[in-house]
This record gives C-alpha cells, structure tokens and sequence, in this order.
C-alpha cells in the first residue's frame, strides 16, 4: 500500500508534505483511514477502528500540547547552541485498512481499479499508521502546519553557519546569468510569439509583433539588452505574469494559448501550490477579461477549438489525478464532459495535431496507453478511439494528410517503432512500419523498428515533412524524413553536427506549412542555441538565438568523446571529454599529467 511506506517512516518534513499530499489515495488497493470509517461500520472493522476512533476524539487535547511543542521547538531552534530536532507525536493504536471492502460500501471511498487483475485481502488487513494525522488535504491543519514551521526552523538553524557561503554560490551563479533576456521569436500564423524577462521581476512577459512589419528581419537579433527595448517592431505585452502575481503568495502558470483568430488569449495559473488552476480569458484588443469562472478548477492544461468559441480542459480527481475532459462554449458558457478515466492507474492528457485539424485525448499510465480523436472542422462530430488500450501497449499518435502517424512498442518491442495507419477509428490491424522507398534491403527499408540501436522518442508532421527525435549511438538525434505523398518516404536524413558530444531536441512548432525546423543544440562548451534548419536541405542552418552566459569565452575550451571498454571486454560506455586548450596543449606537448 503505497500510503503506508511513507506513514512508517521518521516523520521528516517530506514525509509529512508527501503524506498531506493524499498518495493514500493513489493505492491500487482499498485504503481507508480510521478516521473516515462511517459508525454504522463498526461490526465489520472491529476493535482497531473504535481505538482509532477515541485516539481522534482525543486529538484536541493531544494536538495542543503538541503544538505548544512544536513552537517552543521552534523557537529553541533559533536560539539555542543545540539545536534539537522536532520530534512528532506517533498515535500507536491508529490504522488503515487494505482490502476488500463491504458490498454496500460508498463508492467514493478509494478502491482497487475495477479492471485490476490482483488479488485483495479478504478479509482486509489492519496496517499501522502512527503517523497518519498528518494526512490533510485541506492543508489547513494546524498540527501538521506547526511541526513543518518547526522542521524549517531547526534546518534554518542547523545551517545557519552556511550563510555567507549560500549567499557566495547565489551570487555567482547569478552573475552568469542574463537576466534581462528573451525566448526565440517564433512565427504563428499573422505574428512572432516570444517571452521576455526583466531584471528585479519573478514572473515572464508574453510578447508578440507583427509578422507584417518584420521584412527586415535578421537573426540573431541585434538588441542593446535594454527592458524597455522592444525586442521586435511594433511589440506588445499580451500578459504580464508580475500583474497577475500581485497580492498572491504564489504564482506558476499553465497554458498560455491564444485563440485560432489571435483575438483571444486563454490562461490558466496556480496561485496556492496546490498544482490546481483557475482559467480566464482576455480579449487582446482591450486587455479585458471575457471568461473567469472563479469554482472552475482545472489541470494546467488548456487547448482551443477550431475557433473563438470552444475550448477543452481537464479536471482532476481527489488525487490531483486528471480524469475528465471538458468543453466549454464561451459564447453559452455551456460544459459538456466528454470523456472520463475512473481507473485511478491512468493520468489523462490533452493535445491538438499541428495541422489544427483534430484534437486528441490520451489516457495513459506507465505501461498503457490508449487514444481517441475528435474532428474539430466537424461541428458534428463524436470521440472516436484510434486503438484500444491493450496490456503493456504504448503508443502515441500525430496526423497528416489523412494519415496517422503512431509510434508504439506493440509487439513487446524494447523501444517505439514507427507506424502509419489510415485516418480512421479502431486501426489496430492496420498499423503498417514506416518505410524508405527505394531502399536496397528490408532492414534498410524499416526506419524505427523499435530496436536497441535506434529508439524513438516523438515525431512532428508537417505538410511535407515528418520530424523524429530519439537516440542512436548513445546520443540525442534527429531526422528529417522528405515525403512527396501522404505515405511515401523519398529521403531519410540525420542531423550531424560538428562537435561530437551535445544535446539536440526539437523544438515547439505552431505552424504546420513550413520549411523551416527549429531544433534547441547545446554541449559541454556551447551554450544553448535555437538553431533553424531547412528541412529540404539541411545544410542551410542558422542560428536564431544563443545563451548568453557573462564572463565565458567559449573558444577557450574543447570538447571530445571518446569510450572506454567495460569489464567484460565487449562493450564500449560513452565518455565526454570537455577542457581548457591551453591546458591540454600544455599536457599534449609536455606529456606531464594535468594537475
């Protein structure tokens, strides 16, 4: 029972967030907490649930002389030479129970997935759950509020001799940081989207310019590092994250989504740390909001419809868990579920393809996965399923040119292959591998067949292009695969770079008719870049943006792999090699080992 590992440990303050946290919930088998056993049940959890019961009753006067503990703890850990440790109150005769519950019990209590194929215990077992006050949910329990405030107060005191030394590595790690700085331009339909950050502010900028007054255009971007520079002409802020943080304690945002018409920008942000989120959504032309539901709680995610008027979202469970997605006119302000996860062991996940023509909804857990569709150009139209989920089944789906594009490790492969299947509903038996025309031989013809040499990670479809990320060689790779139809594959390229050892990832895209691919590229001495590659010919590349790190000169140092031959005399393990040239030309010419 996954709750009960944490009960039984020292009551640290992680076990105590962790505990508040409800992963008691998150067990695949029935646990309930004494506390929550209705009266009438009595007869059925016997003795150990009434002891519990009268240890709770009992908690008023316990939990005061605890919390008169915890502050003189507190207190003394500031003050004192020596410093003592917060010491939590164990309950000893308090419990949970795991197993098969009663035919008439409440179906909210958390369960064994209905579909689980493991036993339960019959009859349930009692486990020990000393510290199991500290379960609230509400995070609004004093006793448990109190020992954290001691727990942090005996670490400040314990470490306050290191001040002056978190203070030193503060300020240099700071130094190398540009603070005042901003995020790729990228185009999106009539505009560039970036972000920006100032110097004395915590939160981000959204930023956005016409596209129609960039021609000029060049990147790198020449900018004078100045906030009150626009980065390009004619920029406006479309949200300041420092406004909305004003009077909260807490801030981090969610999605931040424009609509289809640019008109609109959807948002969502957690303002208690409790990684639930309330939405709103602003008109861009007057700044004002349009939408806020202030009881709508939902995930961090958010995703507009084919226009204005629609968007999805998920809620999540007790468990923090999303399980529902929704769609909601603005117009009518109308909500509509359309799918739910009851089975506790799938997290679900909103997305929409890149050429805007469907929106996906997966449900998921570590080893299954399974994902349905809805048409977004037909106002008509229902969820439909790609592929049922099927035990240790994983797969993920993209779309272009009435094809879908499913990358899966079916067949018990050790990494995902790479299908394509029509654009229909139930394809399971039409996943065909992902070939090269032309190619000499079968092996060659197979471009990710979910072998140990070659792993795949994604793919982005564009309209005559496919992007794939994954790993060969012990690094980071990407292709780009050329394709003159909806189902043939012309040509299928690497990436190559000059140093050799880095990191290589895609980018996020916002438009599907392009050319241009924009991969993140950074390595042991190269900050990182956003780098623009021509998918129709790689070789034209350019860099769009570089990190600027103060105080480093990049061409002081190098950087080289190489391998080293395991103990058994086979296997080469990957070593990267980075250092000052002067210094390895020092060791090269001298031959004397590098001090």
């Amino acid at each position: 029972v996954v709750g009960m590992s944490i009960g039984m440990r020292a009551p640290t303050m992680a076990a105590a967030f962790l505990a508040s946290s409800g992963l008691a919930r998150r067990s695949r088998s029935f646990l309930v907490t004494a506390s929550s056993i209705p009266s009438d049940k009595t007869s059925f959890w016997g003795q150990g649930q009434s002891q519990s019961q009268r240890s709770l009753r009992s908690n008023s006067n316990s939990n005061s002389i605890t919390q008169r503990s915890m502050s003189s703890t507190a207190e003394e850990a500031t003050t004192a030479t020596a410093v003592t440790p917060p010491i939590a109150t164990r309950e000893e005769d308090r419990v949970v129970y795991a197993g098969v519950a009663p035919t008439d019990w409440d179906p909210k209590v958390p369960r064994q997935s209905t579909n689980s194929q493991e036993p339960l215990h019959d009859p349930p077992v009692a486990i020990p759950d000393p510290y199991g006050w500290m379960r609230d949910e509400s995070r609004k329990q004093q006793a448990v509020l109190d020992h954290l405030n001691a727990e942090n107060a005996y670490t400040t005191a314990l470490t306050d001799h290191l001040s002056g030394l978190r203070e030193t590595l503060y300020n240099e790690m700071l130094a190398s940081i540009q603070e005042t700085d901003f995020t790729t331009p990228r185009p999106d339909g009539h505009c560039y989207y970036y972000t920006r950050t100032v110097k004395g502010q915590s939160y981000t900028i959204y930023c956005r310019a016409p596209k129609e007054q960039q021609q000029d255009i060049k990147f790198p971007i020449e900018w004078d590092g100045k906030a009150d520079t626009a980065i390009l002409k004619d920029e406006t802020q479309i949200l300041n994250v420092n406004d909305l943080a004003v009077g909260k304690k807490y801030c981090s945002m969610g999605s931040v989504t424009h609509s289809p018409s640019h008109k609109l920008l959807a948002y969502c942000a957690d303002y208690t740390g409790g990684e639930t989120c309330l939405m709103e959504v602003k008109d861009l032309a007057t700044n004002e909001v349009v939408y806020h539901d202030e009881k709508l709680e939902i995930s961090g995610t958010i995703v507009w419809g084919a226009d204005d008027s629609t968007l999805f979202y998920l809620k999540m469970d007790e468990a923090h868990r999303p399980f529902q997605v929704y769609r909601r006119n603005l117009e009518t302000s109308k909500e509509e579920m359309l799918l739910e996860e009851l089975d506790d062991m799938y997290w679900m996940g909103i997305y929409k393809s890149l050429d805007g023509n469907y929106l996906f909804l997966e449900a998921s857990s570590k080893e299954t996965s399974e994902i349905y569709y809805l048409d977004l150009k037909d106002p008509a139209a229902t969820l439909q399923c790609v592929a049922k989920r099927r035990p240790k089944v994983l797969y993920e789906v993209a779309h272009r040119d009435n094809v879908w594009w499913i990358s899966s490790n079916v067949g018990g492969l050790p990494n995902m292959a790479l299908f394509m299947a029509p654009a229909v509903p139930d394809c399971a038996d039409k996943w065909e591998l992902v070939k090269l025309s032309g190619s000499e031989s079968e092996s060659q013809q197979v471009l990710f067949p979910g072998s140990l040499e070659r792993s795949l990670d994604d793919v982005t479809c564009f309209k005559n292009h496919a992007v794939a990320s994954g790993r060969e060689g012990g690094l980071p790779r990407v292709w780009i695969l050329s394709l003159p139809d909806s189902s043939t594959v012309s040509k299928f390229e690497r990436l190559e770079f000059a140093e050799d050892a880095y990191d290589v990832g895609v980018s996020t895209h916002k438009e599907f008719d392009t050319t241009k691919l924009v991969v993140g590229y950074d390595s042991m001495v190269t900050p990182a870049q956003s780098l623009e590659i021509d998918m129709a010919d790689a070789t034209k590349r350019t860099v769009l943006k570089e990190k600027v790190v103060p105080g480093y000169d990049k061409t002081l140092y190098g950087t080289e792999r190489t391998t080293v031959t395991a103990r058994d005399g086979k296997t080469e393990i990957p070593v990267t090699l980075v250092y000052r040239k002067d210094v390895m030309e020092q060791h090269v010419s001298s031959g004397e080992p590098i001090a």
